[in-house]
Formats: C-alpha cells, sequence, structure tokens
C-alpha cells in the first residue's frame, strides 16, 4: 500500500469515527466495525497473495534458479530469464518450515516466475499456497461472526465521549450506569494513548 493510500485510508476510519461511531455509539456496534475493517484488511491482503498466484497461474515460466541466501521467512534467488538476463529476486513469506528446509544457499532450487507481475516461488511453495489459499478466508469470516455477535450481545452498552475534548471515552449500560470510564481506568487510558499515537506515527511515518 502507497502512503498516499495509507493517508487516505487514515482519513477515512478518523471521519467513519467522528461521523458515524460518535452518532451510532453503542459499544455492540463499536466492537462491530472494529472486527468489520480487520476483516476487510485480511481480505484485502489476501486478495493481493491471490492475485499473484493467478498471475503466476497463468503468465508464470518454470526454471531452475540459485538460492542466494535464506533469512527469516524469505528465499532470494538468482535465475536466467528467457531473453538471458541474469535477474534477482525475492520470495516474500509463505514458505513453510518444511520447504524451506529444502533447500540450501549455493544450490539449485526449482521456481516459478512472472515477468508480468515480478513475482516468484518456490515451486512447492507455489503449489501448496495455490491449494490453501482459499482456507485463509475462513479467517476474515471469523472475525466477521464475532463482530456480529458483538453487535448483538453488547447492543445495549453506549460508548461516549468526554466533553473535555480529550481522547478518552465512557460506557454506560443500558440504565445510564457508568461501567467503564478509560480516563479514570490506568490500563485502558494507556492502552488509548498507545493506540492513539501508534496510528499517528504509523501513518506519518511512511
Amino acid at each position: 500500500m502507497s502512503t498516499f493510500e495509507t493517508i487516505c485510508v487514515g482519513v477515512f476510519l478518523m471521519a467513519y469515527y467522528f461521523f458515524v461511531l460518535r452518532k451510532y455509539n453503542t459499544l455492540g456496534f463499536r466492537l462491530f466495525s472494529v472486527f468489520f475493517f480487520a476483516s476487510l484488511a485480511v481480505c484485502y491482503w489476501w486478495y493481493i497473495d491471490y492475485a499473484d498466484l493467478k498471475d503466476v497461474e497463468k503468465n508464470g515460466v518454470a526454471t531452475g534458479a540459485v538460492v542466494l541466501k535464506k533469512s527469516a521467512d524469505n528465499l532470494e534467488f538468482r535465475f536466467t530469464d528467457q531473453t538471458g538476463n541474469t535477474i534477482v529476486r525475492t520470495q516474500m513469506g509463505g514458505i513453510s518450515v518444511e520447504e524451506f528446509a529444502s533447500v540450501s544457499e549455493g544450490k539449485p532450487a526449482p521456481v516459478l516466475y512472472s515477468r508480468q507481475s515480478d513475482v516468484i516461488y518456490l515451486k512447492s511453495s507455489y503449489q501448496r499456497q495455490l491449494k490453501d489459499n482459499i482456507y485463509i478466508l475462513f479467517f476474515p469470516g471469523l472475525l466477521f461472526l464475532i463482530g456480529c455477535l458483538c453487535w448483538i450481545f453488547l447492543r445495549k452498552y453506549r460508548v461516549h465521549a468526554h466533553g473535555d475534548g480529550s481522547i478518552h471515552e465512557y460506557v454506560t449500560d443500558e440504565n445510564g450506569k457508568v461501567v467503564l470510564d478509560d480516563a479514570k481506568n490506568s490500563t485502558t487510558k494507556s492502552l488509548r494513548n498507545y493506540a492513539t499515537f501508534s496510528k499517528l506515527f504509523g501513518i506519518f511515518g511512511k
């Protein structure tokens, strides 16, 4: 995601908070929104990987490559493409422990490479991901289900902003009794401050 897209997402979420969540302020809807956007983020990341896999399925070329470097969950390869050019590319993540252990630095390994998307996969890694990729969607489905349950069972609780302009909020039950005030709770106060400043640094640090 580019810096511009990150800023746009940050602006949208802030607008959603001020114009939607503060108006429809039930705790259930608040938590539903959190889980819903988290599920959308997972689906977005899934789609990026899925698009790469389908592109390699359509345009990928099988070739032999030399493993230059193994680090964490990454594999760096060097190979010669169809035009005779030497190319160095890295497969970033998506490699199982067995697949990682099956290759050694300085030795050849079978890979699939697409010039269209400029992505490379260890052949065994690609075949496994193509088969298992769809199951990742169970996770955003679970997040969405949890969000729906929160909306149903916590709809009687409401979240209110303090009138002093601070970022802290408090929760009341159906009788208007305060059940949680993050300005008076040291744990939630610290979490609120940390989350807020982390988002700001994350947006402007890119």
